[in-house]
């Protein structure tokens, strides 16, 4: 084996960098940027001078700008110059440096709860921050003196920037609402007293849409709160709104823009009055009255619909002391209605043998009333001379004239509206009592384009208040409308859309009492009796012996008179509620004669009714006693003349040989008082056997004759007739006449009937 060669390595030396050098410097790159970096990033930190440190903690309470954070609270320290405040250091974001002027400002943001409202709610979930209003004048700096609370709104913030001079502030406060028509269009922003002028100066901003509202005559006044006054006349309380009651609030009024009268400007300055009187911002006018009356000026009202709309303030006599003229300021909203179509008269109270009208005013004073008739060709007028009495019932006014008649008209009166759906489709025109004295009748005015609407079946109702019902564990409450409320009103509604048939003027509907008597089935009428008489709710109303209605309630007549019962006509309800239907108490009767309406001891009494001819009504006084038989238009009606009456009644049977041939059908005295006339019916076929000779007689009860030799005679008819009375009558065999009898042809009535009368038997077919 031969030794192996071995060859000598040959080594060459390498001038690169070796790559793992490169990190280290990449490195110090890095971090050189990072150094570079956080110096000229890092916060600036400043001082703000704060009256307490009260809510701030370090490294939790913010800066924040615009809803974004600028900056944290490093430190709080308290102020060792004076003691009273503290030192927060604040470190703000760098790029907020060009900001950090003199005039910037800064204050603490906390939740804050009071009757004016809620402030600073978002911090209750972040806690309490800085806010900061960034300033662009003044030199920079990095010391600030806080605010005790924030500053006003900047006048560059778009809107109308104004500024208020009042005597005093009031209840006002900073961001107390600034109202036009009840509407916010903007708010308090800023208040200070002013020494030198002994005022103070309240800056409030207008939105930027409501802006163009404000003109250079415009008059601001203070709604803050409630403003009441007192005296004889009543109690006057005056409010905005419940926003201006809670928390305070500005209202103002702007006459018609002209060209001396522009838009106002920002900063303009204007006065803020005490209230709408002291602002004087109405419409003035002058009313004439002739002959004079008395007026209070600031206390006589001017009434439009139930709601004031202008006060007298001055009053002048003329010069021959025959007629006195109110200078009236009126609400702005009332000038498109003085007009020549307008009308005005004075509404005092009035009592006399007839009534009381104007009741109201027994406590709210005498007023003012006015009218406005729809009229196209109406000028603006501001002189008015006023009428010496309410006007009566204009039936040539366009739509359709209706009356509502009820047992008392409670809170409506001339101009209470006519609602449907609580709409204003009406309204009344007069209030009057009826020829029986016994109801009221409210004549009403349907708009011409809704007087399709009532028909027939349509119901009335009072709906003036508000109606409460129900129990503690249910309460019910009902109003229609504020205006209802506050002024009274009539509603009505339509129980069969579309079934009723239509009506014209005059067309007479009941007034209901409510809204749920309204919704009943049937139509309501009231009943008037000298007593109760044992009448209980429930009370059935029949005709014959079918039920027609049922008494739902019964009251005590104010004036003690009798009772009322409240009752509704369900079946036909048309053919009773009208003029000429008669209602009487159905009670038990048993005498002598014999008994009558029995079977009201087991079902108990009832009305019976017997229908009338007439128009629409639905007052009735109770009859005393039934109703007399209405004389039948079939058979014969004769009249029997009678010294007396005896026991003779309606419903008496007629005999002819103790056989029902007919009925009394009543009874009354002669023209002359000197007998009584005692009306009867024949029936068919049995009128024949009436012919001129024909001899009728009382046959009611037992006549005894006694004689002292001649004994005792015993004259009698049937049974029935000794119990319930009647009248017999005969007709002789000969000498008779074949010519019928006429209808009212007269007879007289015996007391008795003779011996030989008792004898006749003429012998008459019957048809």
């Amino acid at each position: 084996m031969t030794d192996q060669e071995y060859h000598e390595a040959l080594v060459k030396e390498s001038r690169s960098i070796s790559i793992i050098w490169l990190l280290p410097m990449v490195a110090v790159v890095i971090g050189g940027w990072l150094l570079v970096k956080s110096l000229v990033e890092a916060p600036i930190e400043i001082t703000i001078d704060f009256p307490s440190g009260t809510g701030m903690e370090v490294g939790k309470t913010k800066v924040i700008y615009e809803g974004i954070t600028a900056g944290v609270v490093s430190d709080i320290r308290l102020d060792t110059t004076d003691l009273e405040g503290v030192i927060a250091t604040v470190e703000i974001d760098r790029r907020v440096e060009p900001l950090l002027r003199e005039s910037t400002q800064f204050w603490l943001v906390k939740p804050e709860i009071s009757l004016s409202g809620v402030t600073g709610l978002e911090t209750i979930v972040t806690g309490n921050y800085i806010g900061v209003k960034v300033g662009l004048t003044g030199k920079k700096t990095t010391f600030f003196k806080a605010l005790s609370e924030p500053p006003p709104l900047d006048t560059q913030v778009p809107g109308l920037h104004l500024e208020l001079l009042a005597s005093d502030l009031g209840s006002l406060h900073v961001d107390a609402p600034v109202l036009f028509k009840k509407i916010v269009v903007g708010s308090v922003t800023q208040y200070q007293l002013k020494p030198k002028q002994d005022q103070v100066s309240i800056r409030i901003h207008i939105k930027p849409e409501f802006a163009g509202l404000v003109s250079k005559q415009s008059r601001f006044w203070n709604v803050s709160g409630i403003k009441a006054s007192a005296d004889l006349s009543g109690v006057k309380v005056q409010t905005e709104s419940l926003l201006s009651v809670v928390q305070g609030g500005i209202t103002f009024d702007t006459p018609a823009f002209t060209d001396t009268n522009p838009p106002a400007d920002n900063e303009d300055v204007f006065t803020l009055y005490e209230d709408y009187e002291a602002a004087q911002r109405g419409v003035r006018a002058s009313i004439t009255f002739r002959p004079p009356v008395s007026l209070e000026p600031g206390k006589t009202k001017v009434m439009f619909q139930g709601f004031e709309i202008g006060l007298v303030h001055a009053v002048d006599f003329s010069e021959d002391n025959l007629a006195v003229t109110a200078a009236v300021s009126f609400h702005p909203e009332a000038e498109p209605y003085l007009t020549s179509a307008t009308r005005f008269w004075l509404v005092k109270p009035e009592i006399s043998l007839q009534g009381v009208s104007g009741l109201d005013t027994l406590l709210s004073g005498r007023q003012i009333v006015m009218e406005v008739k729809p009229d196209q060709q109406a000028e603006p007028q501001r002189d008015f001379v006023a009428l010496k009495e309410a006007p009566k019932v204009d039936y040539s006014r366009p739509g359709l004239h209706l009356k509502l008649e009820s047992a008392e008209l409670s809170s409506v009166s001339r101009g209470t509206p006519v609602l449907y759906r609580q709409v204003a489709v009406g309204e009344v025109q007069a209030v009057s009592l009826s020829r029986s004295r016994n109801s009221v009748i409210a004549d009403i005015t349907i708009e011409p384009e809704y007087a399709r609407l009532v028909n027939d079946h349509s119901r009335f109702w009072k709906a003036s208040g508000i109606s409460v019902s129900g129990s503690i564990t249910k309460l019910k409450v009902r109003a229609e409308s504020l205006t209802s409320i506050v002024q009274g009103g009539i509603a009505f509604y339509n129980p069969d859309a579309g079934s009723g048939k239509t009506v014209h003027n005059g067309h007479v509907f009941n007034l209901y009492e409510d809204y749920e008597l309204a919704r009943e089935n049937g139509i309501a009428i009231r009943i008037r009796l000298p007593g109760s008489r044992g009448l209980e709710e429930g009370t059935l109303i029949k005709y014959q012996g079918f039920t027609v209605g049922e008494v739902k309630r019964i009251e005590l007549n104010p004036d003690l008179s009798g009772v009322t019962a409240h009752a509704f006509l369900r079946q036909y309800p048309q053919q009773f509620a009208v003029q000429g239907s008669r209602f009487w108490l159905v009670q038990p009767k048993i005498g002598i004669t014999g008994a009558s309406n029995l079977d009201t001891l087991l079902k108990g009494q009832y009305f019976e009714v017997k229908p009338g001819t007439g128009a629409a009504h639905y007052d009735f006084v109770a009859l005393a006693e039934p109703a007399p038989v209405a004389r039948p238009d079939s058979g014969l009606n004769v009249v029997l003349k009678s010294p007396r009456l005896a026991s003779i009644r309606p419903g008496l049977h007629v005999y002819y040989r103790d056989v029902v041939v007919g009925q009394v059908t009543g009874f009354e005295l002669a023209p002359t008082a000197d007998e009584v006339l005692v009306y009867v019916n024949i029936e068919p076929p049995f009128h024949v056997l009436v012919r001129p000779g024909t001899r009728f007689w009382n046959a009611s009860g037992v006549n005894i004759d006694v004689g002292l030799f001649s004994g005792a005679s015993i004259k009698t008819e049937s049974l029935e007739s000794i119990l319930a009375g009647g009248i017999s009558f005969a007709t002789p065999e000969t000498q008779q006449s074949t010519e019928p009898v006429a209808s009212g042809q007269a007879f007289t009535l015996h007391s008795e009937a003779k011996e030989e009368w008792l004898q006749w038997r003429p012998k008459i077919p019957l048809q």
